[in-house]
C-alpha cells in the first residue's frame, strides 16, 4: 500500500494534477480574507472565511475524486493493478487514504492562504484559536470525501459522479430538509446531522452546545463509516473488464 501511495503522489506531482485547484484555493482564501477584513477582528475574519469557504470548497474536492478514483477507472489503472496481483482491499484502502490526505491538503492550503491574508491585513492573532474552527470542520470534510468515494464507486461515469456530488453539496441538504419537515416531522432530529450544512455552523463553536457538538461529530463519523463500507462492497463486487 505504501508503494502505491508513493507512486500516486509521484504521478500527481509529475503531471501537476490538482495544481490549478490548489492555485484556486489560494486565490479564494485571499479573496475571502479581503472581503471579511473591513471592521472585523482577525478571529472573525478567519471564522467568516472558513464559513464562506465551505460554500465553494466542495467544488474543489471533486478534483480530488477525479485524481484518486476517476483517473483509475477511466484509464483502467485499476484493471492493471488487480491483474498484477494487488488485492481489491489494498487498492481500495490506498485510494481512500489518498483521497483523505488530499482533502486535508486542500483544506490546509485554503486555510493557510486565509490566515496569511488575515495576518497581512490585521497583524498577529492567536493561532490556536484560529485552528479550532478549522479542526472542527475537518471531520465533516472527510465525511464529504467519503460521500464522494461512494458516488464514484456507485456510479459508472465520472462526470455523473461529479455532477451528483456538486448537486448534493449545494442543494441536497435543502431538499432533504424540506422532505423531512413536510413528510417525516418526527424524524427532524436527522436535520442536525447534515454535514454540508454543519460545515458552516461549526465555525462558530461558541454558538454550539455540547450536545450539538457531539451529535455533529458522531453523525459525521457514522456517515463516513457507512459510506466507506458500502463503497467497498460495491468496489469488491464490481466487474472490471
Amino acid at each position: 500500500m505504501i508503494s502505491t501511495l508513493k507512486a500516486d503522489f509521484y504521478r500527481i506531482i509529475k503531471s501537476s494534477l490538482g495544481f490549478y485547484s490548489v492555485a484556486g484555493l489560494v486565490v479564494v482564501g485571499i479573496a475571502f480574507g479581503f472581503l471579511a477584513s473591513s471592521d472585523n477582528t482577525p478571529q472573525l475574519i478567519i471564522q467568516s472565511g472558513l464559513s464562506n469557504g465551505a460554500l465553494l470548497l466542495p467544488v474543489f474536492l471533486t478534483n480530488i475524486f477525479m485524481i484518486s478514483w476517476g483517473h483509475e477507472f477511466s484509464y483502467r489503472v485499476v484493471n492493471n493493478s488487480l491483474i498484477s496481483g494487488m488485492k481489491r482491499s489494498t487498492f481500495f484502502a490506498s485510494k481512500t487514504i489518498l483521497t483523505f490526505l488530499l482533502t486535508i491538503l486542500f483544506i490546509g492550503v485554503y486555510a493557510t492562504s486565509l490566515m496569511i491574508t488575515t495576518w497581512a491585513l490585521k497583524g498577529g492573532f492567536s493561532l490556536s484559536a484560529a485552528m479550532k474552527p478549522l479542526l472542527a470542520q475537518l471531520p465533516l470534510y472527510l465525511a464529504a470525501s467519503s460521500l464522494g468515494i461512494l458516488l464514484f464507486n456507485g456510479l459508472k461515469a465520472s462526470y455523473i459522479s461529479v455532477a451528483a456530488f456538486i448537486s448534493l453539496a449545494f442543494v441536497g441538504d435543502t431538499i432533504f430538509s424540506n422532505i423531512i419537515s413536510t413528510y417525516f416531522a418526527k424524524f427532524d432530529f436527522i436535520l442536525d446531522t447534515l454535514f454540508f450544512s454543519n460545515l458552516r455552523m461549526v465555525t462558530d463553536l461558541s454558538a454550539l452546545s455540547s450536545s450539538q457538538f457531539q451529535t455533529i461529530f458522531i453523525s459525521s463519523a457514522i456517515y463516513s463509516a457507512l459510506a466507506l463500507l458500502v463503497s467497498f462492497r460495491l468496489f469488491k463486487n464490481r466487474e472490471f473488464k
